[in-house]
């Protein structure tokens, strides 16, 4: 913070001119609006931080600026084959920087090199051994296994980098939503279980390869009605946030739990926002999304009249956290807030709208887009620009 400064002569002090007490007093009002602090408190245990609207300065200093750049595009060249997609679900990159797509459309597994060069693609449409039905999910674990899973035939399928099939893993009761592996190879998971009672209950789960159950972390009920259908329901994430911790959170409320190894809650992480207002256009923009063509006549359409506090979930792999969420700038783009390690709000920028964002690895940010004008679903691949 700048102070007053005087200047000691014979004839005592000397105050600085009118000008300098202005520029001083901008200094000060703008050091006062950006100085603010994370409040840390341990209860129960737990390390709980709570962070104010806009960033702070974390262990390492200042809040920091980060902006985006396109640097890769996948999909916009229909004259080579295997370079475009017919529709794209899930993507997943590994250390290296390849870059492994799934397009359930085709059936096909494509994998790329950093440079965005076709590498190999492999798969086939079947019941068999290592072939798909429905494939929706694809992931790569820390040894380079390739892995896989298909709804239709309900199963998680394992596959080395170069694509030679290894085995089948069945569902088995389990209605898998959302998949992702951690350090030690163990598959975390979002489920749901089938509505009783009115309600319907996702749980966030850790199993071994062959889907044994762990631990479960977390579970949330949601009100269930048939022929009901909420546009914004309640949504529960989760991610990996090192080899031993997993971090997961609730649509409905701006508040992160990271877990050790043992399910335990070892830190909180909350952050003041703005709950956004639910318009008439935005109901007009999801109903179109949802039902293209029309709304089926025996559906009845729930709308909320704020957004959930949050849209998306991830981490990278130098440990930071990034929660996307319904707040836009004045060029449509849409705020994601970053949490360091220690769980401070240290930084936010502004991703297109309309991307599915998937994975930031090596300071990259991959997403999946339609072209709006080819309508084909492209990779984008933004660089991470920290300041």
């Amino acid at each position: 913070m700048n102070k007053y400064s005087f200047h000691e002569g014979r004839k005592g002090a000397r105050i600085a001119g009118p000008a300098v007490l202005i520029l001083a007093l901008i200094a000060i009002v703008t050091a006062m609006a950006t100085a603010q602090k994370a409040d840390i408190k341990t209860e129960n245990g737990v390390r709980v931080v709570r962070n104010p609207r806009t960033p702070v300065a974390g262990p390492g200093g200042a809040p920091t600026a980060v902006s985006i750049a396109e640097d890769l595009v996948i999909g916009n060249d229909t004259s080579r084959e295997n370079y475009w997609f017919g529709f794209l679900n899930s993507l997943a990159v590994d250390d290296a920087g390849r870059i492994y797509t799934l397009d359930p459309k085709d059936i096909r597994v494509r994998v790329f090199g950093p440079d965005g060069s076709l590498i190999r693609a492999f798969g086939r449409q079947g019941q068999g051994p290592g072939e798909f039905s429905g494939p929706g999910g694809i992931l790569v674990a820390p040894d380079g296994t390739i892995v896989v899973t298909d709804v239709l035939n309900g199963r998680i399928s394992y596959f080395t980098p170069e694509g030679v099939h290894l085995k089948d893993t069945l569902y088995g009761t389990y209605r898998i939503a959302d998949l992702a592996i951690d350090g030690r190879s163990n598959l975390i998971a979002t489920h749901v279980q089938t509505p009783s009672g009115g309600q319907q209950t996702w749980e966030f789960s850790k199993f071994d390869r062959d889907l044994k159950p762990l631990l479960t972390i977390h579970s949330i009920s949601i009100p269930f009605k048939l022929r009901v259908v909420n546009l914004m329901p309640d949504r529960l994430f989760c991610a990996v946030a090192g080899e031993d911790r997993l971090a997961w959170m609730v649509s409905n409320d701006y508040a992160v739990e990271v877990v050790d190894a043992s399910g335990k809650t070892v830190m909180k992480v909350v952050k003041d926002h703005d709950p956004q207002k639910f318009t008439a256009k935005d109901r007009e923009k999801i109903i179109k999304s949802r039902f293209p063509a029309t709304v089926p006549p025996q559906l009845e359409l729930v709308f909320p009249d704020f957004f959930p506090a949050v849209s998306g979930f991830m981490t990278d792999d130098k440990g930071r956290i990034y929660v996307r969420t319904y707040e836009t700038d004045d060029r449509g783009g849409v705020a994601m807030d970053v949490f360091d390690p220690a769980g401070f709000y240290i930084a936010r920028f502004f991703v297109p709208d309309g991307q599915d964002d998937v994975t930031i690895r090596n300071d990259k940010l991959y997403s999946i887009v339609n072209d709006p004008a080819s309508g084909n679903p492209l990779v984008k691949r933004y660089a991470l620009k920290w300041k």
